[in-house]
C-alpha cells in the first residue's frame, strides 16, 4: 500500500521537502498545483484532485496541462457525459486517471440526495463509466462493495481522509484501510498538523508493516 500526503495550504506545502523521503507522493489542491517546480518530487506520485466535471473540450485541455506539468494522477467526476470518458482514453498511458463519485465528506443521506441511487447500483454504474481508468477514489468503508463488483481488481483503490479527526464522515485508520484492501491512502492533517510529521509517518508505516506481516502469517 502506498502513502500520499495531502498538502492543503502554504504551511503544509513547506513540509514537502522534509517528507519526500518517507512517502510515495503528494496530493495538491487547486491553490497549490502550479507550485510543481520542486525537483525533489521526481519519481513521486503527484496527485491533483480536481474532480473534473465540465465540457469535453475543457476536461481534455485541463488534463493536457496537467500532463505537461508532470502530474501523475488526477480525478475525474463520474457525472461527466460519455463523450468526456471517450476523449480521455487517449491519456490513460500518460496520467493515472481516477474516477470519483461518492465523497468521503458526504453522509449516506448526502449520497442518496445527490446520486438518487443506493450505493451498490451507484458503484456499478460508476465503474462501467471509468473503464480503462487506473482506479477510483473511495472511502475504505466502500471497499467491500467495490470488491464485490470489481472482483478482478481492475481498478486501484485510492482512499482519502485517512487518520484521526480528519473532518470526514466515512473514513478509517491507516491500519483499517490496509486491512480492507486500500492500494493508496491519503493522509492529511494527521500528518501536516502533527508536532513531528516524520515520526507520525514512520509510526503509520510501522503499523501497516505489522498488519501486513500478521496477514501473511495468517495466510
Amino acid at each position: 500500500m502506498k502513502l500520499i500526503v495531502s498538502l492543503e495550504d502554504e504551511e503544509s506545502f513547506k513540509l514537502a521537502k522534509k517528507l519526500a523521503d518517507y512517502v510515495d507522493g503528494f496530493k495538491l489542491n487547486h491553490i497549490l498545483w502550479e507550485r510543481l517546480k520542486y525537483r525533489g518530487w521526481k519519481k513521486k506520485e503527484i496527485f491533483i484532485d480536481f474532480k473534473l466535471w465540465d465540457t469535453p473540450n475543457t476536461v481534455v485541455s485541463v488534463v493536457e496541462r496537467l500532463i505537461e506539468s508532470s502530474v501523475t494522477m488526477t480525478t475525474i467526476s463520474t457525472f461527466n457525459n460519455d463523450v468526456v470518458f471517450d476523449n480521455l482514453q487517449q491519456f490513460k498511458s500518460e496520467i493515472k486517471l481516477l474516477g470519483v463519485t461518492y465523497l468521503t465528506s458526504w453522509t449516506p443521506q448526502d449520497q442518496y440526495a445527490i446520486c438518487r441511487q443506493m450505493p451498490d447500483p451507484m458503484w456499478e454504474q460508476s465503474l462501467r463509466r471509468i473503464e480503462g481508468f487506473y482506479g477510483l477514489v473511495c472511502s475504505p468503508k466502500d471497499l467491500p462493495d467495490i470488491d464485490y463488483i470489481d472482483f478482478e481488481h481492475n481498478f486501484q483503490r485510492v482512499c482519502p481522509g485517512i487518520g484521526h479527526n480528519t473532518g470526514q464522515h466515512r473514513t478509517t485508520t491507516p491500519r483499517q484501510a490496509f486491512q480492507l484492501g486500500a492500494d493508496y491512502i491519503i493522509l492529511g492533517r494527521t500528518v501536516t498538523n502533527s508536532p513531528n510529521p516524520i515520526q507520525t509517518i514512520q509510526n503509520i508505516t510501522k503499523e501497516i508493516d505489522e498488519s501486513q506481516k500478521t496477514q501473511t502469517t495468517n495466510n
